[in-house]
């Protein structure tokens, strides 16, 4: 066992943190202690860090005192329970665009801004205050921990890469900063079947302790490593996230490995928002630093069924982002997990609620259908499910070897138990399909 990650912990991490002064140890520390309150305890705490926010953002932002007392807010402390929480307005991206600056409290300058391309491609800002930021990593670094691959510890990012062309100044900077950290990084956009030996040499000449990684070059990578019989590195445990992780995905990665796959969840604008288990069980919601809700369409606040996520960031004091609709679906439940995590359960996430096919009747066809029905065929290399009208469907296929009529037969049939005939279906195929400027693979985009 190396020695580095407790070298890293007790001695070079707290020297860097005098010289930067960022309390990320501390912080650190704080939530691994959650972990050994029971649930009264967590939501006592949630609770007390909501009141203080929404008083916060009340007093200290244009958006949120006028938008509340618009629906009969006089006084922030007439909301006295969750329950009185959940019927606060939602906010949504398109919120945030038209009402950027009357989010922005203003008690705080000098936030930092972050942006992301989204699903769409349409460009999405937002920032947040600096102890926000290291609230978040260290929340981070405490799921990434429970599952072995906690700071210090010998990593491998098959991830995105930074766009643009790096100085050559840049490019030393990046190497000791991650060198620092006893990280190694590989740029997952420039991954393709013509380079993938060189990815599989790279993990066996860094010999990581922890992969974390996209899920769909991961995946990739497991299934040429799998059909070329590559004699590839075994870590002791595999992070997966930014996009969703199916079953059969999960079981050609751990053949390919040899151990344990563990699944994470997140987004740009909170970081990690839950992570699995141990017990590949359940994935734990990190409530003591966040109010994660799911709402139906009559956005009311659910359990125990999928429905859109609601966040509600306990500590972005910046830019508070109150009941935000982040667009992913997930299934929360209220029974607790025999790990012994006190945190709460998301159940499963559920996609993208852009994921869901639509039919002319008012159907609705989620998006993990099709995963899990391609995964059957072995002609099909990568595919892509497209719906621009309500009475079409466009499948995009990257073949193996060419599909065969009674291949697409099955295909319609499976479909169709679910569209009840009421979609035109045309099977396209092509020779690549783009992933998502954020580097993503989008199984399914509905864009009516």
């Amino acid at each position: 066992m190396s020695l580095y990650p407790t070298l890293f912990r007790k001695l070079l991490m707290p020297a860097y943190e005098i010289v930067k002064g960022k309390g990320l140890l501390k912080y650190i520390d704080e939530y691994q202690g959650h972990l050994n309150w029971d649930r009264a305890q967590l939501e006592s705490h949630q609770w007390m860090a909501l009141t203080k926010l929404l008083h916060h953002a009340y007093t200290t932002t244009s958006f949120y005192h006028d938008t509340w007392s618009k629906v009969g807010i006089s006084d922030i402390r007439e909301i006295k329970n969750l329950n009185d929480f959940y019927q606060l307005p939602l906010i949504t991206k398109n919120d945030i665009q038209l009402h950027y600056n009357d989010l922005i409290s203003n008690k705080f300058t000098g936030n930092i801004r972050k942006s992301t391309g989204g699903s769409t491609g349409q460009p999405f800002h937002f920032e947040y205050n600096i102890e926000s930021n290291t609230r978040r990593e260290a929340v981070m670094w405490r799921g990434y921990g429970w599952l072995g691959a906690g700071l210090g510890e010998k990593t491998l990012y098959l991830w995105g890469a930074d766009v643009g062309e790096k100085s050559v100044l840049k490019s030393i900077k990046n190497n000791l900063y991650h060198g620092f950290y006893n990280r190694k990084i590989l740029n997952s956009f420039a991954m393709n079947k013509d380079n993938m030996r060189n990815y599989t040499n790279e993990v066996n000449k860094f010999k990581p302790t922890a992969l974390v990684s996209y899920v769909n070059p991961l995946f990739e990578l497991a299934k040429f490593i799998i059909e070329h019989k590559i004699n590839i590195y075994q870590p002791m445990t595999i992070l997966t996230g930014a996009e969703p992780l199916y079953p059969h995905q999960r079981d050609i990665i751990k053949q390919a490995f040899n151990c344990p796959v563990y699944d994470t969840f997140g987004c740009r604008e909170f970081m990690l928002m839950s992570a699995e288990c141990q017990q590949e069980q359940n994935l734990h919601i990190n409530a003591d630093h966040l109010v994660v809700e799911t709402i139906n369409a009559q956005g009311q606040s659910i359990t125990s069924q999928s429905g859109d996520l609601a966040i509600t960031d306990l500590y972005n004091y910046g830019m508070p982002l109150i009941r935000y609709l982040n667009g992913d679906r997930a299934t929360l439940i209220e029974s607790a997990c025999s790990c012994g995590n006190p945190l709460p359960i998301m159940q499963s996430v559920d996609g993208r609620k852009l994921d869901i096919i639509k039919t002319p009747s008012g159907k609705t066809i989620p998006g993990e259908l099709f995963p899990h029905l391609f995964k059957e065929f072995n002609a099909i290399h990568r595919f892509q499910i497209r719906q621009s009208k309500i009475d079409s469907l466009d499948i995009l296929i990257v073949e193996n070897s060419p599909l065969d009529e009674a291949t697409k037969t099955k295909i319609l049939s499976e479909i169709n138990k679910y569209a009840q005939q009421e979609l035109s279906i045309k099977f396209s195929v092509v020779t690549n399909i783009p992933l998502t400027v954020s580097g993503k693979h989008r199984v399914t985009i509905c864009e009516i």
